[in-house]
């Protein structure tokens, strides 16, 4: 079950497998993560659609971010 909350610049994922936490602006967006593989900020550009790409799974964003970001 997956719970996905949009308030203008700030969104919420909540997910069997952890939660994202995403503070969005303009240019960039910074994902706080809490999961069983990752705790911790991730700054991406907001463009990228990363969260949405990864099917709003928290595992698969952050195999996206390592992919396409190195890191």
């Amino acid at each position: 079950m997956k719970f996905i909350s949009e308030r203008h610049s700030i969104k919420l994922l909540l997910h069997e497998k952890g939660a994202i936490l995403s503070l969005t602006t303009k240019r960039y967006s910074y994902l706080f993560f809490i999961s069983k593989r990752f705790i911790g900020m991730k700054k991406v550009v907001t463009a990228d659609r990363i969260v949405a790409q990864a099917g709003y799974d928290v595992h698969n964003t952050l195999d996206l971010i390592k992919r396409r970001y190195g890191w």
